[in-house]
């Protein structure tokens, strides 16, 4: 019974430093988005081909924790623009959206000396700083007018691949799905949800004497 609990201790020990031993780093990041919203009306149909996405963009700041078995873990802080457009019986209809996120994500880098695919897949929380409407050539303010709720939550899935610089700087670009998992509508027989496609890249700066 002693033995097989020094051995759980002992995996358990190299277990934690295992998580704890890697690379730490300051990141910072530019995103092309094209962004769209997916509608489903009272009826619960859904309008989702009729709504015509948007070319926007994204940044963000935050910090990258890569340890020796590959493990990522990513949060940041940045500003993200959404929307959509509709034509509908000779109408122009659009949305303009800009919201600021906390991101925490998860995900795992390979470990190879120079080039190092990873994927992460984080969550999201985000708050609606400013939004226009333009409904029958009327334009309105979301977050005056209180139209669309100003808090979201989504995932955001992240395919990429690392390139390491030196020691202390690697360059990064990855492929951004982000899915909105709230309603936005007020009117709870609607549901209007944010998504998007996008590209990233990115720059790492080491804290440590090593970089990922």
């Amino acid at each position: 019974m002693k033995n097989k609990i020094q051995i759980l201790l002992s995996l358990l020990l190299v277990t934690c430093y295992a998580l704890v031993r890697g690379q730490s780093g300051l990141c910072l990041e530019l995103t092309q988005l094209h962004a769209n919203l997916k509608f489903t009306d009272q009826a619960g149909v859904k309008h989702n081909k009729e709504y015509q996405g948007i070319y926007t963009g994204a940044y963000s700041i935050g910090y990258r924790f890569v340890n020796d078995v590959g493990l990522i873990i990513k949060p940041g802080i940045g500003m993200r623009h959404g929307g959509a457009n509709l034509v509908y019986d000779d109408f122009n209809y659009s949305w303009r959206l800009q919201y600021a996120d906390l991101k925490l994500g998860l995900g795992y880098m390979t470990q190879f000396e120079n080039i190092n695919p990873y994927f992460t897949a984080s969550g999201y929380y985000a708050f609606l700083l400013r939004g226009t409407q333009i409904l029958h050539n009327e334009i309105q303010n979301i977050t005056e007018s209180n139209i669309l709720s100003n808090i979201e939550y989504g995932l955001v899935f992240s395919p990429g691949v690392n390139f390491k610089l030196s020691d202390y700087v690697s360059a990064y670009t990855e492929i951004i799905y982000l899915k909105g998992l709230t309603n936005i509508e007020k009117d709870p027989l609607q549901k209007s949800k944010n998504s998007a496609f996008g590209l990233s890249i990115g720059v790492a700066c080491s804290l440590t004497n090593k970089q990922n």
